[in-house]
């Protein structure tokens, strides 16, 4: 076993340290046990964690656009429509405002029916 093994340092502190050396006596095991099975339990949760949780083949999916809303801020305010809070606008930098507001004047001169071009 020791030939798969790497020596390595960490520094805990005093509190960790002493409760670490109180369980080792209690349970008939050493510091470094106890480390490794820590580092081990706590591998197999990051590993799962960093599994993806939703696949495109989800069943999720087939849900988006099944239900619509008359209100344009759903997901901004949620909280709003479902408790009662107080609505609340996502902070924008001016230049962002001043680009949004050009994109919206683009946009609904772009919806002019196709009658009206040809007029011109």
């Amino acid at each position: 076993m020791r030939e798969t093994m790497v020596r390595t340092q960490i520094y805990l502190p005093r509190d960790m340290y002493r409760r670490l050396q109180k369980r080792a006596e209690e349970n008939d095991l050493t510091l470094a046990v106890q480390v490794r099975e820590a580092l081990v339990n706590y591998l197999e949760r990051t590993d799962v964690a960093e599994a993806p949780i939703l696949r495109a083949d989800d069943p999720i999916f087939q849900m988006i656009g099944a239900a619509s809303s008359k209100e344009g801020d759903l997901s901004v305010n949620h909280d709003h429509y479902l408790y009662g809070w107080p609505k609340s606008e996502p902070a924008r930098a001016p230049a962002q405002s001043q680009a949004r507001e050009k994109r919206t004047i683009y946009q609904a001169k772009r919806k002019k029916s196709s009658s009206a071009r040809r007029s011109r």
